[in-house]
């Protein structure tokens, strides 16, 4: 039995000393994924700590020279370097499409208002992919996945490199998915019961209610008709999809003065906080003014048109077909989640279920280096704190 690393991968990570192995790194960390369980790992190579200073700021931003911080917000920061430079970096959510998943990310700053950094100091990280690191709180650290008990063995779960998981690792395997739901109105609709941000719906549960121009303008419906348009799909569209409303923007081509009173302030509202973001993040101001490029499933939004879009984000566990990595290196399927617990003779609570031969046939050691040093550090920290508290 061992204590291996497992990573999940939206097809997640990590370095072996095989040259065949090593060609996988690009293709194998495109496809990782941010789950609530990942930790920094107990046993390092070292390049955990580079991770931060080689990549973009959706994940993690150093500074490249000295400067000043000089202003933070929940939505941005600026810095000033010692040469003039200004320079913006948008903070908070941001959300990454791949593939037409959209993946939340949560970007947080590492440093505060009138804050001087030096060349190489943390200025924001992911929170996803990235921690404080315990040896060196001033920077971050890779989180490389979760620490899991494994037992490598053959079995029907272990069948060309497939494994088996319980449900506890299944949970911390869990990450945040964002769905977007794009409602296409005509200027002279009024909008009605629209859902606000950080509420939490159903996929059954309605956005708004969308009122045709003939009643609208001669106020037909009160609140109790208004309820009765929920029969009618097309003017009451569901959210198909179950988690919270994180963001809710609205593109437009037209004028704002053209529109509905209640598409008008729903417009406006998400104009001043689409302005906000990006002047926050040191960039010009801009709205949800748009044209013929913008296109919905495709199709270019007409004129005197509105696209109202509801990001929902939810978490999902891992589960059967899901794929991801155990070690660094040894990609799987997840060909079961186990309802049971599996424990060994001495009673110790098995975490997953990995083949022996797996492993083998991908002439690789490290998963058994992983696996020891752990086993070892654990035993190490037991008694180091059984002979600090005597």
């Amino acid at each position: 039995m061992a204590g291996v690393i497992a990573h999940r991968l939206r097809v997640a990570n990590g370095v072996d000393i095989k040259p065949k192995r090593v060609n996988f790194i690009g293709i194998q960390q495109s496809h990782g994924i941010a789950c609530k369980g990942y930790r920094q790992a107990s046993l390092r190579t070292g390049y955990e700590q580079v991770i931060a200073h080689r990549t973009s700021d959706l994940f993690a931003l150093t500074a490249k020279k000295p400067g000043k911080v000089i202003s933070v917000t929940p939505e941005g920061m600026q810095v000033q370097y010692d040469d003039g430079q200004i320079q913006g970096i948008e903070l908070g959510r941001r959300y990454g499409n791949a593939a037409g998943l959209i993946v939340p990310h949560q970007v947080n700053p590492a440093v505060r208002v009138g804050q001087v950094f030096r060349p190489g100091e943390l200025l924001c990280y992911n929170e996803g992919f990235f921690e404080r690191d315990v040896l060196n709180p001033r920077g971050v650290v890779w989180k490389a996945g979760i620490t899991v008990k494994t037992v490598f063995m053959e079995a029907t779960v272990t069948l060309e490199d497939s494994s088996a998981i319980s449900k506890e690792v299944a949970e911390l395997l869990s990450t945040k998915t964002t769905k977007m739901r794009t409602i296409v109105v005509n200027f002279d609709q009024e909008i009605h019961k629209v859902r606000k941000t950080g509420e939490r719906v159903g996929a059954e549960d309605i956005l708004c209610v969308i009122e045709d121009a003939v009643t609208a303008g001669n106020r037909l419906f009160d609140e109790e008709s208004l309820d009765t348009l929920r029969v009618l799909s097309a003017q009451t569209p569901q959210a198909k999809t179950k988690g919270q409303i994180e963001r809710i923007d609205v593109f437009y081509h037209g004028d704002l003065e053209d529109m509905s009173d209640s598409l008008r302030k729903l417009a406006a509202a998400s104009d001043v906080a689409m302005i906000r973001r990006s002047r926050a993040a040191g960039k010009r101001g801009y709205n949800g003014s748009v044209d013929e490029a913008f296109r919905v499933e495709g199709n270019p939004l007409q004129p005197d048109t509105a696209a109202i879009q509801f990001y929902v984000t939810t978490d999902v566990a891992a589960g059967v077909g899901d794929k991801g990595v155990f070690g660094n290196q040894l990609k799987t399927v997840f060909g079961a989640v186990m309802e049971r617990d599996l424990r060994t003779e001495s009673g110790l609570k098995v975490d997953a279920v990995f083949g022996a031969k797996s492993v083998a046939d991908r002439i690789v050691s490290s998963p058994e280096v992983i696996a020891t040093t752990n086993t070892l550090l654990d035993v190490i920290a037991a008694k180091a704190v059984a002979l600090y508290n005597s």
